[in-house]
């Protein structure tokens, strides 16, 4: 067995990973960076075909955020007879996503007057008509291969979403996609996998190294935030994924104003928000059954109000025309993609939003750590941010709310131990996110990160750790000499020989830190390599 990230590996963006197991070749997911342009967006395409030799048997798509998805319309020209399957909604809101992002490129071609479109509509139409759904909770067959099967298990995240379970004569394994364990207003949360012990598990990482917030609480704020922020006279722009996120924070001010926690105000709702929120209407069988009895004995629509007694017209769609009559000093709250400022509507609103002290930008989502969500999101106030050419003075308020649709540090580790992996990959998260949570499953499970570009068997210990589950204990009895050494600046310096450096217990623990902390315990030092989560200290580190 093999497997290789071909993107999102150690970052999040352009997820894309090849598993070449029981003599086939099986693509998960075929994301782009949603940040990058040209070239620089795409997985690695060049490998996928060197070490398929152009032979590509399968496709499973996650879900439908471009992330996972956005390569989709390439990957499938260079390997058009290769089966795609994902579930009804991922196919559907992918045909929205990859045809906004088609024109959108078009649109930055001519304002360039370059070449940066990756593809055309004829290739978005071939890939989407391509796509074979299959149900949740239930194995089928994609290929003439009886011995390999395939379970799409409800992964929580966003509408569609799903963990990947494969059984093939090699292995049995969980692609876990983008999981959240905590129920949303429009998607209910990931029920655990205990009924599956694969073999290897590929899980992502992006909140490896957090724990959330209670969800009803952050909620419970960005409410209240935008209600100060319309108390004030001020405008509150809420840039959002269009997918997913949006139609989150629409529902929770909606809701929020039905049960009186807030004063009713305007809401503005532009960008493809509008569109992805058309199509949620039209997929009502997949939405919770809170929100489908709400539709149904309202007789409202979703997400826009229609205007009766118990619910004013609060709830509006824009049109681009329409844009600059929101500048205007009237209080209001607007929503729009794109979530991390990368484009789209929000990008102008923020613009001339952003210098206003009466005003806010609230971000309620992953800032990708290139994007200009980010940089807002750690400037101070008064500092200048450049959104799409463009230096703005940041006066207004800027907070940011955790709404996160994945699972956070200890929620996956519970899901993890509900599988009882034998091997474990970690992916989908920046460096430090998946240093940590590696910390918490080493020892007691076989755990690899999946870097971008490397090829390895996770069915098979390095070369280094040949007995795993011997190596808690063989630690507490293997012993080190070295000797204590005074450097110039006054400072302590331990040096141990090659004995230390070449065991399989520092290769597992160690290797690949640079700093460590140090911790006394009676006349005992413990010594471990330094997390993120270490900086500030205790006091009591030496």
């Amino acid at each position: 067995m093999r497997f290789t990230a071909l993107g999102g590996g150690t970052e999040v963006g352009a997820s894309c990973y090849l598993l070449q197991v029981a003599g086939k070749n099986i693509l998960l997911d075929a994301g782009i960076r949603v940040n990058r342009r040209g070239e620089e967006a795409l997985p690695n395409l060049e490998l996928l075909r060197e070490l398929t030799n152009d032979r590509l048997d399968l496709i499973l798509i996650s879900h439908a955020h471009l992330d996972h998805c956005g390569a989709l319309p390439i990957i499938h020209s260079l390997f058009p007879t290769t089966p795609i399957y994902a579930t009804t909604p991922t196919r559907l809101i992918a045909a929205v996503l990859l045809n906004d992002t088609l024109k959108i490129m078009e649109r930055e071609s001519e304002e360039k007057d370059s070449e940066v479109r990756l593809f055309d509509k004829g290739m978005v139409e071939s890939a989407v008509w391509a796509i074979r759904t299959a149900p949740f909770s239930k194995w089928f067959k994609p290929l003439n291969d009886p011995e390999i099967e395939v379970y799409f298990h409800p992964a929580g995240h966003v509408m569609g979403a799903a963990s990947i379970l494969m059984k093939t004569p090699e292995a049995k394994i969980v692609y876990s996609g983008d999981i959240s364990t905590a129920s949303q207003r429009t998607v209910a949360g990931m029920e655990p996998i205990d009924f599956f012990e694969p073999d290897v598990l590929i899980i992502e990482s992006t909140y490896g190294d957090s724990k959330h917030e209670a969800r009803k609480v952050e909620e419970g704020k960005l409410a209240r935030t935008v209600a100060e922020v319309i108390e004030r006279g001020g405008t509150a722009l809420i840039p959002a994924f269009a997918f997913g996120r949006a139609q989150e924070v629409i529902l929770i001010l909606k809701f929020s104003m039905l049960s009186g926690i807030i004063p009713k105000f305007p809401i503005y709702v532009d960008g493809l928000v509008r569109s992805i929120c058309d199509l949620y209407a039209e997929l009502l069988d997949y939405l919770p059954a809170k929100l489908r009895n709400y539709v149904k004995n309202s007789r409202q629509p979703i997400f826009w109000s229609g205007g009766d007694g118990s619910m004013p017209q609060v709830v509006k769609v824009i049109s681009p025309e329409e844009r600059k009559s929101l500048l205007l000093p009237e209080p209001k709250c607007i929503i729009s993609s794109s979530g991390m400022l990368t484009g789209g509507p929000s990008v102008y609103y923020a613009r001339w939003l952003a210098s206003n002290p009466k005003n806010a930008i609230l971000l309620t989502g992953y800032q990708d750590e290139e994007s200009p969500g980010r940089r807002l999101q750690e400037l101070e106030q008064g500092g200048t941010l450049e959104l799409e050419g463009t230096e703005v003075e940041v006066r207004c308020e800027v907070r940011k709310y955790n709404l996160s649709a994945h699972a956070d540090q200890i929620q996956l580790c519970q899901q993890i131990s509900y599988m009882k992996p034998k091997s474990i990959v970690l992916v989908h998260g920046e460096p430090n996110a998946i240093k940590e949570l590696r910390e918490k499953l080493l020892l007691k499970s076989l755990v690899f990160v999946g870097k971008n570009g490397y090829t390895l068997d996770p069915l098979q210990p390095p070369d280094w750790l040949t007995q795993h589950r011997l190596l808690q204990i063989d630690a507490a009895h293997n012993r080190f000499f070295g000797r204590i050494e005074r450097t110039d600046d006054g400072g302590v310096a331990i040096v141990f020989g090659r004995d230390l450096a070449e065991s399989p217990q520092w290769k597992q623990f160690f290797e690949g830190y640079d700093e460590v902390t140090a911790k006394f315990f009676g006349k005992r030092i413990q010594i471990r390599p330094k997390l993120p989560s270490d900086e500030g200290g205790s006091g009591d580190e030496g």
